[in-house]
């Protein structure tokens, strides 16, 4: 799985975000499709989408945390995360790294599975909200 820390990204992309962008919707696709490999899943559809966040989440945080709710996922990121981790121990500006890379990294993982898949960021801890709240849309 490919996988960019997260101090090298921003060495690497800081001055151009829109380039940071497209790499982490890219790296993004890529976990994904691993991760498709790795749970042998084939469909390309919501619950298959929340699977694959779950999976991720586990990975990272240690919990799922993402729900199907009709024709949506919410997301609740509530624990200490890697962006987190980073920004405040690497002193890297936590609000750059949601933007150009955690979001677009979700929104890659989410268009390989469900390729019209909308993300919605309702609150963030970078903003000094208690929890980063991701809505995925189809």
């Amino acid at each position: 799985m490919s996988f960019i820390q997260p101090k090298i990204f921003y060495e690497q992309f800081k001055e151009d975000k829109e380039a940071a962008k497209k790499r982490a919707f890219q790296l993004g696709r890529e976990m994904g499709q691993s991760l498709m490999e790795k749970q042998g899943i084939r469909e390309r559809n919501i619950e298959a989408l929340s699977s694959i966040l779950n999976e991720f989440q586990r990975m990272v945080q240690g919990e799922p945390n993402a729900r199907v709710e009709g024709n949506t996922i919410t997301m609740r990121c509530k624990g200490f995360c890697p962006i987190m981790r980073a920004a405040l121990t690497l002193n890297i500006p936590w609000q750059w790294l949601d933007d150009n890379y955690a979001l677009p990294m979700f929104h890659g993982m989410a268009s390989l599975i469900v390729t019209d898949m909308k993300i919605r960021l309702l609150s963030a801890k970078s903003k000094g909200d208690p929890e980063c709240r991701y809505v995925f849309e189809a």
